[in-house]
């Protein structure tokens, strides 16, 4: 079972750490992220649920990503954690490489700028 704000819930929980949040705490920054003054259609209780059933069952899951560490606190399992990091650190320095390998620009090119 995939969830929509499964980035989301990953993100959130990997800054929280070992304690990890509670699901209406989840639900609220998960809400934040998704509505500003254009988005009106999205509902604060519909998120909750959609969390916390998400999270409920994932976390009865072996393979899962997230346990629960209290009644109605998840948070990310060490191990994923560490193989989550070092898999963003390795993006990082690929795109750092990239980066290092793009040509130097000209300098003698002049750059017009259009008020």
């Amino acid at each position: 079972m995939k969830n929509i704000y499964h980035r989301d819930i990953i993100e959130i929980l990997l800054e929280c750490g070992r304690e990890g949040l509670r699901i209406k705490n989840i639900a609220r920054r998960i809400y934040n992220r998704h509505v500003d003054f254009f988005v009106n259609d999205i509902e604060y209780s519909g998120i909750r649920d959609s969390v916390g059933r998400y999270l409920w069952e994932q976390s009865k899951r072996p393979e899962s990503p997230f346990i629960r560490t209290r009644y109605g606190t998840y948070a990310i399992k060490a191990d994923f954690a560490i193989q989550l990091d070092l898999f963003l650190d390795n993006a990082i320095r690929t795109e750092i490489r990239k980066e290092q390998a793009k040509p130097a620009p000209n300098p003698r090119h002049i750059q017009l700028e259009l008020f």
